[in-house]
């Protein structure tokens, strides 16, 4: 969120929400910025160029004019800002830190107490809110994420439905150690590569599952699991139940 010039902040609007469970859906661009934070539960965010997942304990950031679908993975809440600034700013691609600052909950949380309706533009919230930016915006470039890690993270997100592909296999093609990036992923994005290789693959199973077209096996295959006994066992694992239990959501 770093910018050649300072931009100032000309409205602010501050809420809590919890939300529940949901499929895939479209969200159409709207003319604000947006940035949350997540007190517990994972939602994806998919873009035209970018998929990403913000998890427990993440700062989300949406640019303003840019649609994009959304899936609640799990039960959330979070607080959420939306703001409009004087000028454009250069940073306009989506994005989720992985936040290990209490501090920053904390401004959020001071936001959500303060912020007023009737008082959009109070002093008090928007010196809040100033501050948060400039924490995060020192975060942001305290640590940056290094080129063979982000870089994996971006091929986990082009493959992983592909069964072959492998953290070793994405270790050895970037030509790093599997400790290396076991080790600078988690550091980096806040859990281990092969968690996020099973939150992609079972995400898309879920989606998948929603469609009565496919058999298990080929959804299986279509996500990435190498075996149905692999897909199902991993599958019930996470969600608590069979993928053909959950499909029978959506068609009984």
């Amino acid at each position: 969120m770093r910018t050649s010039e300072r931009a100032a902040v000309t409205e602010l609007f501050v809420f809590d929400t919890a939300m529940e469970k949901t499929k895939l859906s479209a969200i159409e661009a709207r003319d604000f910025y947006s940035l949350s934070y997540r007190y517990c539960g994972n939602v994806l965010f998919r873009t035209q160029n970018v998929e990403l997942i913000s998890e427990a304990g993440s700062v989300t950031f949406m640019p303003r004019n840019t649609p994009y679908k959304t899936e609640i993975q799990e039960d959330m809440r979070m607080t959420a800002v939306h703001f409009k600034l004087n000028r454009d700013i250069e940073f306009r691609n989506p994005s989720v830190l992985q936040i290990h600052d209490k501090s920053i909950q904390r401004l959020f949380e001071r936001l959500a107490q303060r912020f007023r309706v009737d008082e959009p533009l109070d002093f008090g919230c928007m010196a809040i809110f100033y501050e948060l930016l400039a924490k995060l915006e020192s975060l942001a470039s305290e640590d940056p994420i290094p080129h063979k890690i982000a870089l994996a993270r971006e091929l986990m997100l082009q493959n992983f439905s592909d069964p072959l592909f492998s953290i070793t296999a994405l270790a050895e093609r970037l030509e790093i150690s599997t400790s290396y990036l076991r080790r600078e992923f988690a550091k980096s994005y806040g859990k281990k590569p092969i968690a996020f290789l099973r939150e992609l693959r079972i995400g898309r199973a879920r989606n998948l599952l929603q469609s009565e077209y496919l058999s298990i096996a080929q959804i299986a295959a279509q996500s990435g699991f190498s075996s149905v006994s692999y897909f199902i066992q991993v599958f019930h694992k996470a969600e608590g139940e069979s993928p053909e239990r959950y499909r029978r959501r959506f068609y009984t």
